[in-house]
């Protein structure tokens, strides 16, 4: 029996498609392999509420050890070792301005007072980052230090 035209044309605009759609998942399937994933499988991390949160800590908050590599972290509240530094009390309470020379003299002591505590403290506790309070994500529970490194100043 013979197909009409219109049958020819169905029959082949039919092929094409599926060849089409063949070539996307043959596309997909190799993208799959080349980013780890395998047909059929949707990583973990994809479902809300379920992906876990890999440690982390931005590298301007840390104030001892490498933000890229740490086990043993703890946290340190710098405002409030700061509000214990003569240093800075001597800023405060003389209002003085940060055009004003002394205020970078005074400063540069007061950070340098606080580096050492920090370092002080963590090294006699084994800690092999300290970082800004809240700074320090992925890990259940990170030690706060502050009262340590007020104690060491």
């Amino acid at each position: 029996m013979p197909m009409s035209k219109l049958q020819a044309n169905r029959r082949a605009l039919s092929r094409r498609s599926f060849s089409l759609r063949s070539g996307a998942v043959l596309l997909a399937l190799a993208v799959g392999a080349v980013c780890g994933v395998a047909p059929g499988r949707v990583p973990s991390s994809a479902f809300a509420g379920e992906a876990e949160q890999k440690k982390s800590v931005e590298s301007e908050a840390v104030f001892f050890g490498d933000a890229r590599n740490w086990s043993k972290p703890a946290e340190v509240d710098q405002d409030a070792v700061f509000a214990e530094i003569s240093e800075y009390k001597e800023i405060l309470d003389g209002k003085i301005e940060p055009s004003d020379p002394k205020y970078g003299v005074l400063m540069t002591k007061a950070r340098k007072r606080f580096m050492h505590a920090v370092r002080a403290v963590a090294k006699d506790a084994s800690y092999d980052l300290v970082a800004k309070v809240g700074s320090v994500k992925g890990v259940e529970s990170v030690p706060v230090i502050t009262q340590d490194v007020v104690a060491k100043l």
